[in-house]
């Protein structure tokens, strides 16, 4: 029984702080991200945004302690344009390739198109001879006998 109530214990214990976290991380997230104090912020700093940016960079370094060294852009300018022209040069390079794929897979469909049509015309012509034959053959079977019918001929087939 003690076992019991040391754990229904515990579990209300949980309980009660975890409702009192959700709770307390409600009130800091509603603090940190209070669109009033981002407002107030923004207009307390636009007397300082009207600085040169020589005049940011020196302020930055000496909140800084002059410590950081300042950033070279042309260098940085230079070096992503690297980077795009390389990427564009990859996708040039992948553009040429789908499209000469595409290209010899459609040659490749017509050369297949023109191999189908001359089996099929081959097909035909030797179905045609085929039949040509088979009616030559029946016609010498089934012909009668031709000529004229003597006296002699007819007592043969009576």
């Amino acid at each position: 029984m003690a076992i019991k109530k040391i754990i229904k214990n515990a579990f209300e214990q949980v309980k009660e702080v975890g409702s009192e976290m959700a709770k307390s991380s409600v009130k800091q997230v509603k603090e940190t991200l209070s669109p009033w104090e981002m407002i107030r912020n923004s207009f307390s700093e636009t007397d300082k945004t009207n600085q040169t940016p020589d005049a940011k960079l020196k302020e930055m370094q000496a909140k800084n302690g002059g410590t950081n060294t300042p950033l070279d852009f042309d260098k940085l300018n230079k070096s992503y344009a690297n980077q795009d022209l390389q990427k564009i040069q990859m996708m040039k390079q992948r553009l040429f390739q789908m499209v000469k794929r595409d290209e010899e897979k459609s040659l490749q469909r017509s050369e297949q198109g023109k191999a189908e049509k001359q089996r099929q015309e081959a097909y035909e012509e030797s179905e045609k001879k085929r039949r040509m034959e088979e009616q030559k053959r029946q016609s010498a079977m089934s012909a009668a006998p031709e000529g004229k019918r003597t006296s002699r001929n007819k007592a043969w087939f009576k």
